[in-house]
């Protein structure tokens, strides 16, 4: 039984006491609080969270219908439980219409119907809620689709249009060039196309192997090139070590984290230096630029879906870049956080396992 506090509302003090009874002998190691007065329903919730709500239907002012949709507004997956009297099996099935989760007539209260009851709704609220995860889940993949394919597909369309310039001019040297660069930046997409089906779509846990970062630095350099002409800026990088992880997600956190600290930068030559330490067998890697920083207040907001600290007039953008860094980190079972002065510039700190031939004897 997955419960650990569930709250009775009845405006009868006997039947109150008969059903915590029953409750209390369904399950003995759970919490149950029990309340006489409907309309300190919100606040009572407010103040402490439960695993499920049973309410009586009929009560003054507030009746357990109003109470379910009342909770159901702000708790969109709390088991709501409907007491009924006999022969409300109709008012029953239109609660649950109405967000109720299962109902129970007085009748058939028992310690066992009640263990049962309970037990079903809780297991529904917890599939409902998986379901709208998942739902969350297709839709943040469509924005990272639109999100994180945006530059390798930029950096085809440049290449291509190059490379006929260069076959039009008669530049053989130019046109093997852009071809390397054309074949990398389509491989890149490949990668990514073949990583996002099976860790977002199939759900499946990434490839874990050694990881050289160098080589990461390098093809995220590779993929941004224009963009560092473009905004005239510098990517410096020290020597990297080898991590254990993914190499495609870590192209994409990489890129993520290098093109905010070049985005969101007004400097005359945007910087972004990657740095590292590392401690016993783990590796911190570190993205440090010399952008606009970002107020402590936001620090715990920017890796959440969607969040965007300025209009899109300021800086373009999907408000997608951070989460997705975040979520392919954890994938690798690392962690990544921020430290951020404004007016000076931001620190993106990603913490990952050494691997085998990098950690100290």
């Amino acid at each position: 039984m997955p419960a650990q506090s569930i709250l009775l509302v009845d405006d009868s003090p006997v039947e109150l006491m008969l059903t915590g009874d029953a409750l209390e002998q369904a399950f003995p190691e759970v919490e149950v609080r029990s309340e006489l007065n409907s309309a300190r329903l919100e606040a009572i919730c407010e103040a402490q969270d439960f695993d499920c709500v049973i309410i009586d239907y009929k009560m003054p002012g507030l009746d357990g219908l109003a109470c379910a949709q009342l909770l159901r507004e702000k708790y969109p997956f709390l088991p709501i439980i409907l007491i009924t009297g006999v022969g409300d099996e109709v008012l029953a099935a239109h609660a649950m219409q109405c967000g109720v989760t299962d109902y129970i007539p007085k009748s058939k209260i028992t310690p066992s119907s009640l263990s049962t009851t309970v037990e079903h709704a809780i297991k529904s609220a917890a599939h409902l809620r998986i379901i709208e995860d998942q739902r969350r889940e297709l839709e943040s993949f469509a924005f990272a689709l639109a999100h994180d394919f945006k530059q390798p597909i930029r950096q085809i369309r440049t290449f291509s249009g190059l490379l006929s310039e260069a076959i039009a001019e008669g530049n053989g040297g130019m046109v093997d060039k852009h071809l390397a660069f054309l074949t990398g930046a389509a491989r890149r997409l490949g990668d990514l196309v073949d990583v996002m089906a099976e860790y977002t779509l199939l759900n499946k846990p990434p490839l874990i192997e050694d990881v050289d970062l160098n080589e990461v630095i390098l093809a995220v350099r590779s993929s941004i090139t224009p963009y560092l002409e473009d905004r005239k800026a510098q990517l410096v990088a020290e020597w990297l070590p080898t991590v254990r992880g993914n190499k495609t997600l870590m192209v994409q956190v990489a890129q993520n984290l290098i093109v905010n600290g070049l985005k969101y930068n007004t400097r005359q030559t945007p910087t972004l230096t990657v740095t590292h330490s590392a401690s016993g067998d783990w590796c911190t890697v570190t993205f440090r630029d010399n952008g606009i920083g970002i107020e402590r207040t936001y620090l715990n907001e920017i890796f959440k879906p969607l969040v965007r600290l300025h209009t899109n007039a300021e800086y373009a953008g999907t408000g997608l870049g951070l989460t997705l860094a975040k979520k392919a980190t954890l994938a690798q079972s690392g962690t990544i956080w921020c430290e951020s002065e404004p007016g000076v510039g931001s620190q993106f700190h990603v913490r990952l396992p050494l691997a085998a031939q990098d950690r100290p004897s």
